[in-house]
């Protein structure tokens, strides 16, 4: 906080302020004013106890009369005992009444001038005051210097207006003291105690627990626009730091209407998107506006019922459009400073808006919204008059459901902003600081008013959240109240705000108690508690709500597992098989055996949040399962809990095999499948297990019902009859989505950033400079096909949205020669042509398809010459043709689940496949490609299968340059694809996820699963590229995978790709540093560098952000 070094607290800087030596001190302002003292009667003395220097103070009943006034800058003035410290904020308090026979009420002002700068005005306060009452005025002021002296006036009501005054105080403000108070405040508005009680209190007792806030009741949000949305500095702190946003003018019907009939929702709906794509709420502001500078000229020029049409036609138009869609609306912006409507059409227009968006809306909480309530210093906006506009309103039928203070601020006094917020109250509606800014060119200074502002409202048990007019500097209404600096870096009043917002967060550690409880004291909202026992973690969301008594929640009776669900009996001895059955013909026993090397997954998916914990060890017991008569015979049990709906659970385990029917180096596919209530299979996982070793099995599941099934099963089997099937530490738990995307922002800023200096020459420093990136250096492209490309959405978002693409069927040899000798590539060269019009390069899908059903009859019937005689043909038409054209081929599709031209032409044709093609053209990188891989499904498809097919290919001399993964998914897990990942990538061959769609009919769900493999394949450095396999729905091989409707529209998957697309994508603004420099970190690609010089003139330069561990110094030659 700012230094308060030698300021005195608590002492009135008016000296003779209660009038106990009469009129000493006091002096008249204008020739005709006369002073005189007098005591009020003691009825009329004020009852309340304003906050001022002493805790005892109460009104001395004493005042001065100021008669005879001439005019509004006549009144009473007096000197300011002792010096005024800079950077310190004064409070001005006190009584102001007018004299008998006043009519009405009049604003009375109190002012400070500066005796070494007498046309120098500093404001303190202002009220509106009138006759028989004394209304309290509250103020407050800061100065930038120390000045000589000082005198305080009092003026402002109109001539022949008598004004009284009563214990007028001048006080320095001690915020340390009053942040005490707020904080004690704080812990009994904002907090509550809680106790976690767990079974089997025995057991677990001593276990370690561990709370995590997610996020607090209290909501704080900013206000956005179709700019700042573009810049990604914005975008990161908003998204970070804000629960709810509101727009800034694109709601405003001088935004949607500017001219008459001619509607524009295209802003607003752009800016829901965004805010859909990040789960944001949005306030709705406003419908109208009250103050008549900002109504559009056309509505102005409209008569009593057109204008009576023109309300009604916009209430009805933006409300039944986004019905739902804003749980706030203000409904007339700044009714205390406004009433163009209410002139123009009668005193109940304002309820009547209120009456018609309830009814068209009756979801929405209807809010009033002004400005300077909070102050004390606007006599047009008082708490009083505030209160008195919504009582009129509920009078006539207005659904008020929220008070909006909008908080536009400069030099707040905590004291001042609870009595509004008290008077406030009474009303028992809700309020929100709807428009907060704080001004002060002083960062450090704007950084202590913000804490003021934010503490009050935080403390204050009627507000329920707060929202920022801005926070960007260059992006906000008002200079000199920003958070975060145009270049991105977070100012005192950003940090100050950051720190705020992690102290009003809460995390707990410890250990269960012998009752089996843990407590501890929260603030309201949302939680995650972990539970570590010796079978793994669960984990459980619960809601610490209002209430004064301890929170006391039962663990047990809803627990949402992340923990193991298939539950290890530990008796050391006998038969330990508990709830384990056979399944079929077979019996079970349990075995001690060496546990494998390699532990098993961790049960939380390796994120950060366990890296430091040491991995759970394979216990080495087993079930065996023995004397089984056939494949589906092995054993199953029911999963201790019943698993929940959308959520994917992953499989982890050992299996192994033995018996008679298992000599060593056998090997047998293994199947752990999951079956609900009803029998019906909904995911599992498979391994391909040698005799005599432990193999390691992966795989998950999701159930996608709308409810939960009543129970689950685990199944394993496979192996043919004969062979001893072991099955050692099988878990199941749910996959912590959250925690791995967490893990993997961080592997991705290390795997695709770089540090890059910017060496620009000292005579720039000072310079403004920006940075955009035009390119990433990792591609994403789509699938295209003849039809798809006649539509112009479907170009539209391709062209926009996409790097490179692939051609879905016209390479392929059943579509360029269906007919033996009927050769036709026109359809690939249109969809060549039309990448080259828009400049995507083209990968090469496929020269062949080694599975036998895609296989053209024609091809299939011919001997065993004839086919090497076309398939020697194919590759000289195909290759030939395009040499050059193509940066990779495909060259025989899907070789680990078909061997057409291998059965009929031998081992050595895949390989002499690649050499013909690196032969013919040596530019392409020459992939093999495949599906499954990546899944832990399919035991054709292991990722040692597919490192295998590429050893055995490199053997033969086949020049193999990079590995093709599909991606067709299905509920996928990340660490299972890392994994799969991490396998391949031991080849050191670039990997690509080459046709990725996943598949989901919640569009919710898709967007996650969509998200965790595109930010898996993202954060890996093996991965060079993603393909899509389509994005448009009805131009897509697999349904419920696609990212865009039919009509255009982009789905939750879209909003997540592109929003990652964004997110991967770097920006830089500011200013080139005294030594010529200039320092970002950004994504590897391309980049432009735009320096401004002192003349004006913008001068550009391209760079390249390659890979690399230290960082890039470039010289740029501007």
């Amino acid at each position: 906080m700012a230094c308060t070094k030698g300021v005195v607290f608590d002492v009135n800087l008016l000296e003779n302020s209660t009038l106990e030596d009469g009129l000493a001190g006091w002096a008249a302002v204008g020739e005709c004013t006369a002073l005189s003292v007098h005591n009020e009667e003691p009825e009329k003395v004020p009852t309340e106890t304003i906050n001022t220097v002493a805790d005892d103070y109460k009104p001395s009943g004493r005042y001065i009369l100021a008669a005879g006034r001439a005019g509004e800058e006549d009144g009473l003035r007096r000197a300011v005992a002792g010096a005024l410290k800079p950077r310190v904020t004064y409070r001005v308090a006190g009584w102001i009444s007018l004299g008998d026979g006043a009519e009405g009420s009049h604003p009375v002002r109190v002012n400070l001038r500066l005796d070494d700068d007498d046309e120098c005005v500093v404001e303190g306060g202002a009220v509106c005051a009138q006759a028989g009452r004394w209304t309290e005025i509250k103020g407050a002021f800061r100065l930038k210097a120390s000045p000589c002296g000082a005198t305080v006036f009092v003026q402002g009501a109109p001539a022949g207006v008598d004004v009284k005054v009563m214990d007028l105080q001048i006080f320095a403000t001690d915020r340390r003291a009053r942040f005490r108070k707020l904080r004690k405040k704080t812990d009994k508005v904002r907090k509550r105690d809680v106790v976690l009680k767990f079974g089997g209190a025995g057991s677990i007792s001593g276990a370690s627990v561990r709370v995590m806030q997610m996020d607090s009741s209290f909501p704080f949000g900013a206000c956005i626009n179709g700019g700042v949305i573009q810049n990604p500095a914005f975008v990161d702190f908003f998204t970070k730091h804000f629960d709810w946003a509101v727009f800034e003018n694109e709601l405003k019907w001088y935004w949607t209407e500017a001219q008459q009939g001619q509607l524009n929702y295209a802003d607003a709906d752009a800016l829901l998107d965004f805010c859909d794509r990040y789960g944001k709420p949005v306030r709705g502001h406003c419908i109208f506006w009250a103050v008549d500078n900002v109504v559009q000229q056309w509505i102005k020029g409209l008569d009593h019922d057109q204008l009576t049409a023109a309300v009604q036609g916009r209430l009805t138009g933006l409300l039944t459009r986004y019905a739902g869609r804003f749980p706030h609306y203000d409904v007339n912006n700044e009714m205390l400073h406004g009433s163009f409507y209410q002139d123009r059409l009668g005193d109940d227009i304002n309820a009547f808006m209120f009456r018609e968006t309830a009814r068209l809306d009756p979801g929405a909480t209807l809010f009033v919204n002004d400005y300077n309530v909070e102050g004390g210093n606007d006599p047009n906006a008082t708490p009083e008059k505030y209160i008195e506009q919504i009582t009129a309103l509920q009078q006539k039928g207005a659904a008020v459901g929220g008070i909006g203070l909008q908080g536009h601020v400069t030099n707040p006094v905590g004291e001042v902003i609870c009595d509004a917020l008290d008077k406030l109250a009474t009303t028992d509606l809700p309020v929100w600081l709807t428009e907060l800014d704080v001004c002060e060119s002083d960062v450090d200074l704007r950084a202590d008013d913000l804490e003021v502002v934010l503490r009050e409202a935080y403390a204050h048990p009627a507000v329920e959240g707060v929202m920022f007019w801005g926070f960007m500097q260059g992006h906000m209404w008002r200079q000199d109240a920003s958070l975060v600096n145009s270049d991105g870096t977070v100012n005192d009043a950003g940090e100050r705000f950051i720190d705020l917002r992690r102290e009003w967060t809460s995390h707990a550690r410890g250990h269960i108690d012998g009752d089996g409880h843990f407590k501890f004291r929260g603030f309201h909202g949302t939680y995650v508690v972990q539970l570590a026992t010796a079978t793994g973690k669960m984990h459980k969301t619960f809601t610490v709500e209002k209430g004064d008594t301890p929170l006391v929640l039962d663990m047990d009776e809803t627990t949402h597992l992340v923990m193991n669900h298939v539950e290890h009996c530990e008796d050391g001895g006998g038969l330990a098989v508990a709830g384990w059955t056979p399944s079929g013909s077979c019996t079970l026993s349990v075995h001690d055996d060496p546990a494998p090397e390699t532990p098993p997954p961790h049960p939380l998916s390796a994120t950060e949040d366990d890296a430091d914990e040491p991995r759970p060890r394979p216990s080495g017991r087993y079930v065996l399962a023995a004397h089984r008569a056939g494949e589906r015979d092995g054993l199953c049990r029911e999963l201790s809990r019943a698993p929940a709906a959308k959520v994917t659970y992953r499989l982890a385990g050992w299996v192994g095999l033995q018996g008679a029917g298992a000599a060593d180096g056998c090997c047998h596919a293994v199947r752990v499948e999951v079956c609900t209530d009803d029998g019906r299979p909904v995911g599992g996982g498979v391994v391909v297990a040698e005799a005599g070793k432990w193999g390691e099995i992966m795989g998950s599941f999701r159930v996608d019902d709308d409810e939960p099934p009543r129970c689950a099963k685990v199944f394993v089997h496979g192996p043919p009859a004969g062979v001893d099937l072991k099955v050692m530490d099988l878990q199941v738990f749910a996959v912590n989505k959250i925690a791995r995307l967490r893990h993997l922002r961080k592997k991705t800023d290390k795997v695709r950033k770089r540090d890059v200096v910017l060496k620009l020459g000292r005579r720039t420093g000072g310079t403004a400079i920006r940075v955009v990136q035009v390119e990433n250096s990792f591609p994403i492209g789509a699938c295209i096909n003849k039809t798809a490309i006649q539509n112009p959405a479907f170009v539209d978002f391709f062209t926009k949205h996409f790097d490179w693409a692939v051609l879905e069927n016209e390479l392929k040899w059943y579509y360029t020669e269906a007919v033996q000798g009927q050769v036709s590539y026109s359809d690939a060269d249109e969809l060549i042509a039309f990448c080259d019009r828009h400049g995507k390069p083209v990968r090469g899908h496929c020269i062949f398809w080694a599975v036998e059903n895609v296989v053209q009859p024609w091809v299939r019937a011919l001997n065993g010459d004839q086919l090497r005689a076309a398939v020697e043909g194919r590759l000289r038409s195909l290759v030939t043709r395009y040499g050059g054209r193509f940066p990779h081929y495909e060259v025989n599709n899907e070789m680990l689940h078909g061997a057409f031209f291998q059965q009929r032409l031998g081992d050595d044709i895949n390989a002499r496949m690649f050499r013909e093609t690196a032969q013919m053209d040596p530019s392409p990188a020459l992939f093999v490609n495949d599906y499954n891989v990546e899944s832990a499904n399919d035991p054709n498809a292991t990722p040692e299968r597919y490192v295998e097919l590429v050893t055995d290919l490199q053997k033969r001399g086949a020049a193999v340059g990079g590995i093709g993964v599909q991606g067709h998914v299905t509920h996928p897990v990340g660490d299972v694809i890392c994994d799969a990942l991490d396998r391949l990538a031991v080849t050191g061959l670039p990997v690509w996820i080459t046709e990725l769609d996943v598949s989901a009919a919640d569009e919710a769900v898709r967007a996650d699963d969509l998200e965790i493999v595109l930010r898996e394949a993202f954060a890996h450095p093996a991965v060079e590229g993603i393909m899509l396999w389509g994005f448009m729905q009805g131009n897509m091989w697999r349904s419920h995978a696609h990212l865009v409707d039919a009509d255009g529209k982009l789905n939750e998957a879209g909003h997540r790709y592109v929003g990652l697309r964004q997110e991967w994508t770097s920006h830089a603004r500011g200013q080139v540093d005294g030594s010529g420099h200039f320092k970002f970190r950004g994504f590897h690609g391309k980049y432009v560098v735009q320096l401004t010089t002192g003349a004006g003139e913008m001068k550009h330069q391209q760079f390249d952000v390659g890979k690399g561990d230290g960082p890039l110094v470039l010289d740029m030659d501007l």
